[in-house]
């Protein structure tokens, strides 16, 4: 923190700087930092409502709202006026509006904005709250006119993909950020791309996170992920008609009918039927038996000489979610919980759910979670 000597430095006018009656940062659950810009020598800034430049949460220039000021060569400068202030290189400088809604790079952003002032050149970030920002990346990943169970199962995924990797777990942490607007993580295009039906997604959605083993599951997603079954996550194994009757007793087998499926959408009991016997098996252990990818058989129909067995994948691992084969269940009644146990079960066939409102075991990414000197090295 800076003393007060150090604070007048910046401004000598100290005593006539401007009062705010907000905080450079919104109220935030859980913070998220987006690299808008890295290391730019030049960048434009505004603000929505009256809003000022804080150094330390203290606010030392006024900026007027619907105005462009520019950053460059250590200052930032009112365009109209000429008006300028130097900027610290010593702690990030905030930008804030009263209503949090901030421009740079071309687009306006919930939250504020973070700073950092390396002499010749700037880095912008986007501060705000993690479900402000899902509402600009639901409707940038996946159309907002798409079923508003895919539009949940969207959001869910994103919100665990931007968790795993923020704080620790960012590959961009040495620049001072968690992660970036565009495909080289998730696509967040802001305050202009937002649309109820996402927004609505992201709000009763609200915290839900995929878990793996009492941590974020990365909740890794593609449009498309392959071939249409591999889409749906689906896959379809030829079973040879004398390796089932030798595994079942079953003799002359004419029908295989999954008769019952448990809370995970795994078949419990499937009814063999031959020309002079039947009977059920579990359906755990055959899938077992025959290596299926899952327990969870949609359909069996004869195939010349074969059975071959329609089932559930075993979740697409790296791949993760299909967004197309998400909007295909949902539009056939899925609800997004089954979306997203059809493509992020655990070896056990099982989804995990978690919720960040709950407790749940997250390394803290508060505003102050970067320390100065670890940029700047």
């Amino acid at each position: 923190m800076l003393c007060l000597i150090q604070i007048i430095s910046f401004c000598p006018s100290l005593a006539k700087s401007p009062t705010a009656n907000f905080l450079p940062y919104p109220n935030m659950f859980y913070p998220i930092r987006v690299g808008l810009m890295c290391k730019t020598n030049r960048a434009f800034i505004a603000v929505w409502s009256p809003g000022y430049v804080f150094v330390n949460n203290v606010p030392v220039f006024e900026l007027k709202p619907g105005k462009p000021y520019q950053l460059s060569m250590s200052k930032i400068t009112d365009l109209s006026s000429g008006q300028s202030f130097i900027l610290p290189s010593t702690a990030r400088t905030q930008i804030a509006a009263s209503d949090y809604r901030v421009w740079a790079n071309n687009k306006w952003w919930r939250g504020s904005l973070e700073i950092i002032n390396f002499g010749s050149k700037f880095t912008v970030i986007n501060l705000l709250d993690l479900e402000d920002y899902l509402r600009g990346v639901v409707p940038s990943e996946m159309p907002y006119s798409w079923n508003i169970e895919a539009l949940k199962a969207q959001a869910v995924a994103a919100r665990s993909y931007a968790i795993a990797h923020s704080g620790k777990g960012s590959k961009w942490k040495s620049e001072g950020f968690d992660i970036v607007p565009d495909v080289r993580d998730q696509a967040y295009k802001g305050l202009g791309n937002e649309h109820d039906s996402s927004s609505r997604a992201v709000m009763e959605t609200n915290g839900v996170i995929l878990k793996n083993a009492g941590k974020v599951k990365p909740g890794f997603y593609r449009a498309w992920v392959g071939n249409s079954n591999e889409n749906l996550n689906i896959r379809q194994i030829c079973v040879n008609c004398q390796k089932l009757e030798s595994l079942t007793g079953v003799a002359k087998i004419v029908g295989v009918t999954p008769k019952q499926w448990d809370a995970n959408g795994n078949v419990n009991d499937i009814q063999i039927m031959g020309t002079k016997k039947s009977r059920d098996v579990y359906g755990l252990a055959l899938a077992k038996i025959l290596n299926l990818p899952s327990a969870g058989i949609l359909d069996v129909k004869q195939s010349g000489n074969n059975w071959l067995f329609t089932c559930r994948g075993p979740g697409n691992g790296a791949l993760g979610l299909s967004q197309h084969g998400a909007n295909m269940l949902a539009n056939n009644g899925w609800k997004y919980e089954q979306i997203l146990q059809h493509y992020y079960q655990d070896n056990d066939g099982q989804l995990r759910l978690g919720n960040i409102n709950n407790n749940f075991n997250l390394t803290s990414n508060f505003p102050q979670s970067y320390s100065y000197s670890s940029i700047t090295k």
